[in-house]
């Protein structure tokens, strides 16, 4: 080597701890954390997720609670209620993207804009 080349040390050469801390360094084999990740909070779609995906039988035939639910809307959907047809079309054709347009005067805020089109509609 020259003079003039710095020497880089080597990054795969593993660092060697005092003697004196060897005792305190964890045995090999044994985890640093030994009763794990702690488990996250429950959250309500965890919940919801865990009760729909319990299974009853009726007449015989055994379906989750969620699939009971959905063939409860989709009956309704059937005789003509809006809510049931619109959460099927928007969980399957998804939910269509709005986009306004809104020209400011120099002389209107935002607001006062806002205000004026809740006011229109009463």
């Amino acid at each position: 080597m020259t003079a003039d080349k710095p020497i880089k040390a080597n990054k795969h050469v593993k660092k060697q701890l005092p003697k004196e801390m060897e005792k305190y360094k964890f045995p090999k084999g044994k985890s640093a954390n030994p009763k794990g990740r702690p488990k996250k909070e429950k959250c309500i779609p965890d919940i919801l997720n865990r009760l729909t995906d319990e299974v009853v039988e009726i007449d015989g035939v055994k379906i989750t609670k969620r699939d009971l639910i959905l063939a409860g809307v989709v009956a309704k959907a059937i005789d003509g209620d809006q809510w049931s047809i619109q959460f099927i079309a928007d969980r399957t054709e998804g939910k269509p993207f709005i986009t306004q347009n809104i020209n400011l005067n120099d002389s209107e805020s935002p607001f006062e804009l806002w205000k004026s089109k809740i006011d229109d509609t009463k």
